[in-house]
């Protein structure tokens, strides 16, 4: 069995059910932390002008722009939230990972949770998911990937993303393999 394969059997094999009640909570608190300091920045210059260039005038989504009462579609609303939970770098850290693994993570997984209704169990579930894909790679690649000029937050978040969505969709351990592939292949 490959990485991938492995990877992607653990991502559709975790049930919200199975998770002990120590990792609920601190992925409430994660979220909610995340969730807190994209409000903080969606003000920044930085994020201004990133809205401005990919906020189509007159476009609707599902996705709410954080900290606004502007929708967007759900790969607007990802890129321009997760800059927003990135740009004040307050957003949690992980020594495994080597950087921030909730901005990269989040700011997909609540978008497309957005637009399909999803449960709140549905979300944490596919955020651990997420946290411990990314966490597991970082562990393979730590502290040589940083220390040759990489960023995990980006290069590993991708991972981390991909294995959130991919969770929360329901994807099959084929399908997710796939995912985790087009990752790869976008993480630099």
């Amino acid at each position: 069995m490959t990485l991938a394969e492995e990877l992607a059997q653990r991502i559709v094999s975790l049930r919200f059910e199975d998770l002990p009640a120590e990792a609920v909570a601190a992925a409430k608190a994660g979220l909610l932390d995340t969730l807190g300091v994209a409000l903080a920045g969606a003000n920044e210059d930085a994020v201004q002008a990133a809205t401005a260039v990919l906020l189509v005038p007159g476009a609707h989504g599902a996705s709410l722009l954080l900290g606004t009462a502007t929708r967007a579609s759900a790969l607007v609303a990802a890129a321009i939230n997760g800059m927003a939970a990135n740009v004040l770098d307050y957003d949690d850290c992980n020594a495994s990972l080597g950087g921030h693994p909730s901005a990269p993570v989040l700011s997909a997984l609540v978008a497309l949770a957005e637009q399909m209704d999803a449960a709140g169990p549905q979300v944490l579930a596919a955020y651990v998911a997420g946290l411990e894909t990314e966490a597991k790679i970082g562990r393979g690649v730590n502290n040589y990937h940083y220390e040759v000029g990489w960023h995990p937050t980006s290069t590993l978040g991708v991972f981390g993303s991909a294995a959130a969505c991919a969770h929360l969709l329901g994807l099959s351990r084929e399908q997710t393999v796939n995912a985790l592939a087009i990752a790869a292949s976008h993480a630099a």
